[in-house]
């Protein structure tokens, strides 16, 4: 839980960078238009904002410092544009252009930065040919470092949390279990039922692991069992039954009812060892995360979804174990998240 608030203030810091940049452009647009100077401070940001190079900048507003704000501005958009269409080029797939994209916000900053100065460079060299003074403006460089300090942050933060995926459902006969989401009441409303365990009982999460949250109990309907899962207490360390999370399900590979089990839609009593070897696990579960690593060795296979730390955004796991004859063991599907650790 610590590591989820952690980042959540640091997503926190994000929003207010950007916010502050906003203010201070919007002070500069005001200023302009009043006829009137930007505050000190602002002058003060643009003269700490250096280089290796030692710039001193005009503590002057005028109409020229917003053009050069909207002249970063549109290098750093073309940036982004060009950015994504390589990479969608390459992909085909938005999601993932626009999440690699978030996760290059700095080094695009730094380069739109260098191309900026070049045209301000080369707009220097026009404006002496043509006898005209040439300025840079701490204020439209305060502006600059905001958005340039914003982006550093939001990599960070990208870099940190991941991008949020879709969750894995498993489907029993006409029931979904969206793991990670779905709540035992649901389970029960659909039939399904616990040993020895009603709706108000109290389920405690002693959180000592990091893939078994609350408990493990036995899943029956129709006097069959149907695997077993994690029930989870959501945002405290105990809760009533009815109120808990599913954030694990398993079901053995032997189990009666196993033809009546899908992983987002695969039928589980279908697949073999060599779908595993052959194919990607992310085809054979027909799922398209934007960012995944498989796992696999001789007799197992795991697709981790957003691998990631799970401080904000929730990590799924899909497993298949085979036994040493490669015959089918069991399959299983996690959520992962710092709330419930």
């Amino acid at each position: 839980m610590g590591f989820t608030i952690f980042a959540l203030f640091f997503g926190l810091l994000v929003l207010i960078c950007f916010l502050l940049t906003i203010y201070m452009f919007l002070r500069l647009v005001i200023a302009l238009s009043a006829g009137k100077e930007v505050p000190k401070w602002m002058y003060n940001i643009g003269q700490g904002f250096q280089g290796r190079i030692h710039i001193d900048y005009d503590d002057i507003t005028e109409s020229a410092a917003l053009k050069a704000v909207l002249l970063f501005i549109l290098v750093y958009t073309l940036a982004n544009i060009a950015c994504i269409g390589i990479i969608y080029y390459n992909t085909n797939n938005f999601m993932l252009s626009l999440y690699n994209c978030l996760k290059y916000q700095l080094g695009i900053a730094v380069l739109s930065l260098i191309f900026y100065h070049l045209i301000q460079l080369i707009s220097t060299l026009i404006s002496n040919h043509k006898n005209k003074i040439f300025r840079l403006y701490s204020a439209s460089n305060a502006v600059i470092a905001g958005l340039f300090i914003s982006l550093f942050t939001l990599t960070l933060f990208i870099s940190m949390t991941g991008f949020p995926e879709k969750p894995v459902v498993v489907q029993i006969d006409k029931s979904d279990i969206v793991i990670g989401e779905t709540k035992v009441a649901k389970l029960l409303s659909d039939g399904f039922y616990f040993l020895e365990k009603d709706a108000d009982s109290e389920i405690v999460n002693k959180r000592v692991d990091h893939f078994y949250y609350g408990e493990l109990l036995e899943l029956f309907r129709d006097d069959k069992s149907y695997g077993f899962v994690s029930v989870t207490p959501t945002l405290k360390d105990s809760d009533k039954l009815k109120n808990c999370t599913i954030t694990y399900y398993r079901i053995p590979a032997d189990s009666e009812v196993l033809s009546e089990v899908k992983f987002n839609n695969t039928d589980l009593s279908k697949l073999s060892i060599d779908d595993f070897r052959e194919r990607d696990l992310t085809d054979i579960f027909s799922l398209h995360p934007i960012e995944y690593e498989e796992v696999r060795n001789d007799i197992s296979f795991t697709l981790k979804i957003q691998p990631s730390d799970y401080v904000i955004w929730k990590r799924y796991s899909v497993e298949a174990d085979f036994n040493s004859l490669y015959k089918p063991d069991k399959y299983s599907v996690r959520a992962q998240h710092t709330i419930w650790e």
